[in-house]
C-alpha cells in the first residue's frame, strides 16, 4: 500500500510539472509568434508611417519647377486630368535633375513624375531651368502606368524604345525620397511652350 500511496504522489508530482512545463512552452511560442508577426509588420508601418522615404517639406527648386509646370495649360488640362487631379489638389511627386540614360544629354532638366491619388498612374514631365531661376515647362511628357512595382510608359515622344527607357527611369525613381505638395500654379518665373492640345 505504502509503494501504491508513493507511486501515486510522483504520478501526481510529474504530471503537474508536466502541465507547468506545457504551459510555459505554450506562453514561450504565443510570444515568440507574436514578435515574429511584430517584426514582419514594421517595414510596412514604417512605410505608412513615412520614415525617410516621404516627406512634406518639399525642395524649394523642385517647387518652383512643379509650379511652372502646373501653370502650363497643357499640364493643368491633359496630365492632371488624366491623373485625376486638378489645381490645388494634393498630390505625392518624385523628382530627379539631369540626364535619362537613353534619353539624350539634358544635364540640369528637372524631371519630374506626379502620382494618381491611387498611386497607379503617373505623369512624368520636365521643366527646363532658365538663367533667371525660373522654369520653363516642356511640352513632351510621358504617361506612366505601374504593373506590381514596375513602371511603364505607353504614351510621349518616342516609340517601343523610349517607353522602356522611361518605364525603367521611374521604376528606379519610385525607390527614391517621394513630396506630398500643393499643386498651385507658379508665377511670373515661369514659361512654357505653346500647347498643342
Amino acid at each position: 500500500m505504502w509503494k501504491l500511496t508513493a507511486y501515486t504522489a510522483l504520478y501526481r508530482t510529474d504530471k503537474q510539472k508536466l502541465k507547468r512545463s506545457l504551459f510555459q512552452h505554450s506562453v514561450g511560442l504565443h510570444f515568440v509568434m507574436v514578435l515574429i508577426v511584430m517584426i514582419g509588420l514594421l517595414p510596412t508601418s514604417m512605410n505608412a508611417q513615412g520614415s525617410k522615404t516621404e516627406s512634406s517639406n518639399i525642395p524649394p527648386r523642385l517647387n518652383v519647377a512643379l509650379g511652372c509646370l502646373v501653370k502650363a495649360d497643357f499640364v493643368r488640362h491633359y496630365d492632371l486630368h488624366y491623373l485625376g487631379l486638378k489645381v490645388g489638389d494634393l498630390a505625392w511627386v518624385r523628382y530627379q535633375v539631369g540626364s535619362i540614360r537613353e534619353m539624350g544629354d539634358t544635364p540640369g532638366l528637372f524631371n519630374v513624375v506626379v502620382y494618381s491619388p491611387d498611386g497607379r498612374r503617373g505623369m512624368l514631365l520636365f521643366a527646363d531651368p532658365d538663367d533667371a531661376g525660373g522654369f520653363n515647362a516642356l511640352m513632351n511628357m510621358y504617361r506612366l502606368h505601374r504593373s506590381g512595382s514596375k513602371w511603364d510608359a505607353d504614351y510621349g515622344n518616342g516609340g517601343y524604345a523610349m517607353y522602356k527607357a522611361v518605364g525603367k527611369f521611374v521604376t528606379e525613381l519610385s525607390h527614391s525620397p517621394r513630396y506630398k505638395t500643393q499643386l498651385a500654379p507658379g508665377g511670373n518665373e515661369c514659361k512654357a511652350e505653346e500647347s498643342q492640345h
